[in-house]
């Protein structure tokens, strides 16, 4: 089941807090509340100011990964996962936004300690590493290879996050849970994590909402729709 690894930093998969209940904001470059993320190009061979490269990383979680997927309308089959080779890397570090430093008359605090504490979620500094992502599932329902963005604060675990639009889906999935006019508008978003051996996410559905707002079928906010977890 879902690990608690992609809610949130502690345990070194990154700094993807709560974003698998909420909005997908945060998760590249760029202000995020009170943090802002500077990122660096670095070659995935290169040694990180972490103590290892975007290579060390993928040796370390490549090769098949299975585990049981549970889907939320009812029965399981068995999903695989396997990350391929580091196409580009990015070393990661969060900063106090300006604002937040003006406001509080100090500058970035050094510690990522005091960056958690001061609101900023990602405090950590962490590995982007791009990959292709082999997803699968022994029902057929997903056959996909993705390019995915894995963020890593140790060599051994990653956590990633992406966006799929139903038409591109290469297995038999078609999401049923909304009508069939709606479906082009809906996006599937893989959340997911892979320590050593052990693979861990969700999938969700990410309906549009009711522009008018009026109150009727979906909220000007859109909808959620759990889809399977694993």
């Amino acid at each position: 089941m879902l690990s608690a690894a992609l809610l949130g930093g502690s345990d070194g998969v990154g700094s993807a807090t709560d974003r698998l209940s909420g909005a997908l904001g945060g998760l590249s470059g760029g202000a995020d509340g009170p943090c802002t993320a500077r990122s660096e190009s670095i070659g995935v061979e290169d040694a990180s100011r972490l103590g290892f490269s975007a290579n060390d990383v993928v040796s370390a979680i490549s090769g098949a990964r299975s585990a049981t997927l549970s889907w939320a309308k009812g029965g399981s089959t068995i999903v695989t996962v396997s990350a391929g080779a580091p196409v580009a890397a990015r070393f990661v570090r969060f900063t106090r936004s300006a604002v937040e430093s003006t406001a509080g008359g100090d500058g970035p605090p050094e510690d990522p300690a005091d960056l958690r504490e001061a609101g900023c979620p990602g405090g950590a500094p962490l590995l982007e590493i791009d990959v292709p992502l082999r997803f699968s599932t022994d029902d057929g329902a997903f056959a996909d290879s993705f390019p995915v963005t894995l963020r890593a604060a140790r060599r051994d675990a990653v956590a990633y996050i992406h966006v799929i639009h139903p038409s591109r889906i290469q297995g038999s999935y078609r999401i049923t849970e909304i009508g069939p006019a709606e479906v082009d508008d809906v996006r599937l978003v893989l959340f997911g994590t892979i320590r050593r051996s052990i693979i861990t996410g969700k999938l969700q559905g990410l309906a549009p909402g009711n522009p008018n707002g009026t109150g009727e079928g979906l909220d000007t906010h859109g909808r959620r729709l759990d889809v399977a977890e694993f």
